[in-house]
């Protein structure tokens, strides 16, 4: 698909300019109605005299729309948009899908004039601008969705502008098969949409799909210590648990600095291990404010940290197959790996035995998460293990069944966009175009401030 980012012109005045050096640049016998040439007589010039043809079913619609007024052109027959595509130089039938226009001739795409002055607008009156993203590693498991996802949603209701990405270029620093990426950036899309985002209301992307991103990184690498970027306990890990650390690596944190400060954003849901990335960002933009004058808003992390534990009692990721809730688990695989593998109170012998729940690693603590809003059912379950009356068995079934009743209406809607890849593939490709629209003022400012020529 040509992704040329050109803005499309329905305006009755807008029209009539480009009508004229079309028709002074072309033949008259492309398409255009009959009427002087605009050099003979410029009054021609009018709404009628511009031919505009359904692609779609083929129908001329000349004449149809003659007031100022009307801003809007729809084919009478058909009702499909219509527009003068400045890239095949006709005037056709269009497609709207997530304010952006896509050409019924030759597919070029466009952000429009409407849809760049509403995210203006919305960035404008957004109470908050909500931005968080997860690696292209594989579908989400339960631990992302409680953690993260189910925040997402949450903070898409009422005035917030939230901007959701896959982190592609991030999980280059670990995916040991590379092809792998575009698949799982696609099941990851596909997980944010049956979690329940709205494509309408927030802004899905991959992180490749805005090169803005990769520019501003570099910039903002100029202002970074290395040492700095050494010390984070982010990177301190890896290089533990690791023979090689790759440039990428050490870079991570500055590009998701770049993630971050480029949409302007003020709020950043994560989890608690990417808290030091966060802070780090934080840093940078107060560096550049005090060097350049007020370019960055100054972000700051969600107010909900929520660690979900693994089965073994650590923090549940997607490397550990056997130790992770899926999203896609039926209620018996659930039960299964809670019984086989869910660590409670080591102390407690046998199932009589008074328990401890704050000694429970895997099942008490997704309870409290769980059960937050009915604090009754969840003192009942404290209650009955201090007093030795529930069995660990007992309370990790009924998790699995408060878990699976969770997950339900998710494991459906994934099963339906399973089937809608082309769906799935347009949301990820119009939300890049979005979010280009937004970080790009940025980014330019950056270069002003920096002294970078835009030519």
């Amino acid at each position: 698909m040509n992704t040329k980012k050109v803005t499309p012109i329905t305006d009755p005045d807008e029209i009539a300019n480009v009508l004229h050096i079309y028709k002074t640049s072309r033949p008259r016998a492309s398409g255009w109605s009959g009427g002087a040439s605009p050099k003979e007589d410029p009054e021609q010039l009018t709404n009628d005299s511009l031919v505009l043809h359904c692609t779609k079913c083929n129908v001329n619609t000349s004449g149809v729309y003659i007031r100022p007024t009307d801003k809007t052109r729809r084919c009478p027959a058909c009702s499909s948009l219509l527009m003068y595509c400045p890239v095949c130089q006709n005037s056709v039938s269009a497609t709207e899908k997530f304010s952006v226009l896509s050409c019924d001739r030759c597919f070029a795409d466009f952000v429009t004039n409407s849809t760049i002055e509403y995210l203006a607008s919305r960035d404008r009156a957004a109470r908050e601008i909500v931005l968080s993203g997860i690696r292209a590693t594989g579908e989400l498991h339960l631990g992302n969705y409680l953690g993260a996802v189910r925040q997402f949603v949450e903070y898409e209701k009422g005035d917030n502008l939230c901007m959701y990405f896959i982190a592609d270029w991030h999980t280059l620093t670990t995916c040991q098969d590379p092809r792998e990426i575009s698949g799982n950036s696609i099941a990851i899309a596909t997980d944010y949409l049956a979690a329940g985002l709205n494509p309408e209301r927030s802004i899905i992307y991959t992180q490749s799909s805005v090169p803005e991103i990769a520019e501003l990184a570099l910039y903002l690498a100029m202002f970074q210590s290395k040492n700095q970027l050494e010390d984070l306990p982010t990177l301190k890990d890896l290089v533990r648990n690791r023979s090689f650390i790759s440039m990428g690596h050490l870079y991570y944190p500055v590009l998701m600095a770049a993630d971050i400060l480029g949409p302007r954003a003020t709020v950043i849901p994560v989890g608690s291990d990417q808290v030091p990335n966060v802070e780090l960002a934080i840093s940078i933009a107060k560096k550049f404010n005090e060097l350049f004058g007020y370019i960055f808003v100054i972000p700051r992390i969600g107010s909900r940290i929520i660690r979900v534990p693994s089965l073994a009692g650590d923090k549940m990721g997607k490397s550990e197959k056997a130790s992770n809730i899926s999203l896609g688990d039926s209620l018996e695989v659930i039960s299964d790996k809670y019984l086989r593998y869910g660590v409670t109170d080591t102390g407690r012998k046998r199932k009589n035995d008074p328990g401890n729940p704050d000694n429970c690693p895997s099942v008490y603590p997704v309870f409290k998460i769980l059960r937050e809003n009915n604090p009754i059912a969840l003192d009942t379950v404290k209650q009955e293990c201090l007093a030795g009356t529930r069995g660990c068995k007992e309370c990790k079934l009924e998790l699995a069944i408060d878990i699976d009743v969770l997950i339900q209406p998710f494991r459906e809607r994934r099963v339906e966009l399973s089937q809608k890849r082309k769906y799935v593939e347009e949301v990820l490709h119009f939300g890049g175009m979005k979010a280009r629209e937004i970080i790009q003022p940025t980014v330019r400012e950056v270069r002003e401030k920096l002294g970078i020529i835009s030519v």
